[in-house]
């Protein structure tokens, strides 16, 4: 490994000023903003997001930095883990096809906790997930060439936590690059396809990448030290010669079910075939998913908690053909166990094709086959997952969805309120506004005796 690689050019580029962004950049950056700011706000209600939220209560002390849904506060490394637990608690946030990752889930929660309390323009504050972003799948990428697997989210997220912590907190030069250092060598081993094959809590490690991350800014504010970040190598030069020339999160996928990415084309597949032949739960017999192989490392029995459920290939179908929805109640309640749950998920059966895992992951390709109670059979075209990149998926889109998955638990008018305070919020104010909005809104609950499993 050889460091030929200045500092220079990535702690200027983490300094970027927002105002010196493309208008690309910056409306990118507010609709991914507003994507992650709807996820996290439903994601607090959850019991993944809970359970957390009492452990950082039980075991950090008490603060100035709030953990969302709770409306208590903590200390900055312990908001950071419950916030960042939030961040990925639905499965529905923002991802990154060719790092098989979340991206923005990997440092949102420190960065929404470390702004709390920072007096930052709202135009900071975006500028921050833009670095953010731009630094952790560059990361992603590094750390998959030189260690010669696939690391997950919370991987790289926290190199990602530390970038966008240190910016936010206004650290010198010098202290940057320690952070950065620091947090390159202590990230979380996460390996990205375990959280397939044994889903748990700790799904793609997230939340413990951005207690890292934080860490990581810590340390180097006290004068701990750090060397020689992965991505400074001479072979990963051309990641930091392109900053701030390309710009990767505009490759960045939307989700619409909460449930993992692979499951998403199968969804797409079988709610597309019944609809458009007026097929009824009632008269299916079976149905036969032709997908990518990995898509077969997902879960495949009769999920008994939330995890088990978003790491499915089969649960999120049959929610989705009984349900008529695969959203937060259906990922993380006990509707997942409902008798027909049950009853309908031996009816699919998943079936590897080798044609599909050519274009993967680029491509998440699949079809459906639905056979029904009278011998009639029904088969679909490939499909993809609803949201890549290609699609160009418009704020409007994630307008609908942020009041679409918020809408069981908190008011339209707070919900909404939320959204426009992100979109018309002038670049020059204060983010204490916005971040006022968007804690509101997580801590709204109008169904708080619902079973979150």
């Amino acid at each position: 490994m050889k460091n030929s690689v200045s500092y220079d050019k990535l702690i200027n580029f983490i300094d970027s000023d927002f105002h010196s962004f493309s208008e690309d950049v910056k409306n990118q950056a507010k609709k991914m903003f507003l994507d992650l700011a709807g996820v996290i706000c439903a994601g607090t209600k959850n019991n993944t997001s809970q359970t957390m939220a009492n452990y950082v209560l039980n075991n950090y002390p008490t603060g100035e930095y709030t953990i969302l849904g709770t409306g208590k506060k903590t200390n900055l490394i312990g908001a950071a883990l419950a916030n960042g637990m939030a961040s990925n608690a639905l499965d529905l946030d923002d991802g990154y096809s060719l790092l098989r990752g979340h991206p923005g889930a990997g440092f949102f929660g420190a960065l929404i906790s470390a702004a709390e309390n920072q007096n930052c323009t709202y135009g900071e504050f975006l500028a921050t997930i833009v670095v953010a972003y731009e630094v952790s799948i560059r990361q992603g990428y590094a750390i998959r060439d030189f260690y010669g697997w696939d690391h997950s989210s919370g991987s790289y997220g926290t190199f990602a936590t530390a970038a966008a912590v240190s910016k936010i907190l206004k650290l010198s030069k010098e202290q940057k690059e320690m952070a950065l250092a620091i947090a390159d060598f202590i990230m979380p081993v996460t390996p990205a396809k375990r959280s397939c094959y044994v889903p748990s809590m700790n799904k793609d490690g997230i939340y413990w990448g951005q207690h890292a991350g934080v860490q990581a800014v810590m340390m180097a504010k006290s004068g701990i030290s750090g060397k020689n970040p992965v991505i400074l190598d001479e072979k990963y030069k051309e990641y930091i010669d392109s900053l701030g020339e390309k710009f990767y999160f505009f490759d960045l996928y939307i989700k619409f079910y909460s449930c993992c990415r692979w499951a998403h084309s199968p969804i797409k597949a079988v709610k597309s075939l019944m609809e458009e032949n007026s097929i009824k739960l009632s008269e299916v017999e079976s149905v036969d998913i032709y997908s990518f192989g990995n898509a077969g490392t997902l879960y495949q029995a009769t999920p008994q908690n939330e995890d088990e459920a978003q790491y499915n290939i089969l649960y999120p179908i049959v929610a989705q053909m009984i349900f008529g929805e695969c959203g937060p109640l259906e990922s993380s309640t006990e509707k997942m166990l409902d008798s027909r749950v049950k009853e309908n998920i031996g009816k699919v059966k998943f079936h590897h094709d080798e044609e599909y895992d050519k274009v993967f992951p680029a491509k998440r390709l699949s079809r459906a086959e639905i056979t029904l109670k009278s011998g009639e059979k029904f088969k679909s075209r490939a499909y993809e997952p609803d949201g890549d990149c290609n699609e160009k998926v418009s704020i409007s889109d994630i307008e609908k969805k942020v009041l679409k998955i918020n809408g069981c638990y908190s008011k339209e008018d707070t919900i909404q309120n939320m959204i426009d305070t992100i979109l018309n919020t002038s670049y020059d104010e204060p983010f204490s506004g916005v971040l006022k909005s968007i804690q509101k809104c997580a801590l709204e609950n109008n169904i708080p005796n619902v079973k979150h499993i």
